[in-house]
């Protein structure tokens, strides 16, 4: 029997004012070297801490692709690849020892590995794409997420995205703000978003076709 996060599918599209966004699953061993020069970005290193060697991230790559309980998944923007997404399950997760979950919780870990893609709006639009990908494709009655707490600008972005802070959490590298994103909430505010993309997405064939 396939596990909650092994049921959503390998490629995901979404539209926002123009603007198409994507995820498609990891490719490996193809996507490490991409994945290899982002884990060395600068700006990625201090949160995620995977500036190792190509080899070490092979090794750390297989392991997590076997792991039945993530989907590792590229983020795309306009037919480019600009960044990384982990989603995972909350309760089988490590953040299930520090919360009371459901079974459906899922949650999202998001690197841009691009920096031609900073300060042009695109991160809201990415994480309504990761909300729409989870919610329309699993049970989920929320969406959680444990991001370092000192982390300012997602705390702002995501209060907007119906993501709710619940309280702290004390984790071995971080204090981590445990969050809440209802799946009615986020549909309440943003279900119209995803009309307009499904259309945008029945208009477009020739596009989706020669997304690879």
């Amino acid at each position: 029997m396939k596990t909650i996060s092994q049921q959503l599918p390998d490629y995901f599209e979404y539209f926002e004012d123009g603007t198409q966004y994507y995820l498609r699953q990891v490719q490996y061993p193809q996507d490490i070297p991409l994945l290899h020069q982002w884990m060395h970005e600068p700006h990625v290193i201090p949160q995620w801490q995977l500036n190792k060697s190509e080899l070490e991230l092979q090794v750390y790559f297989d392991k997590m692709l076997a792991d039945d309980h993530h989907r590792l998944l590229i983020v795309g923007i306009d037919g480019k690849d600009v960044g990384y997404t982990e989603i995972y399950e909350g309760k089988r997760d490590r953040l299930g020892r520090y919360y009371d979950g459901d079974d459906n919780d899922l949650g999202w870990h998001l690197l841009f590995g691009d920096k031609s893609v900073f300060g042009k709006g695109f991160l809201r639009p990415t994480i309504r794409l990761l909300s729409f990908y989870i919610f329309e494709h699993s049970k989920a009655k929320k969406i959680v997420g444990e991001p370092d707490h000192t982390v300012k600008p997602y705390a702002a972005v995501v209060a907007e995205l119906c993501y709710e802070s619940q309280r702290l959490i004390p984790m071995p590298e971080k204090t981590a703000m445990l969050y809440y994103c209802f799946r009615e909430t986020f549909y309440n505010k943003f279900g119209d978003y995803y009309q307009t993309s499904q259309q945008q997405l029945a208009n477009q064939p020739a596009k989706l076709l020669s997304v690879t």
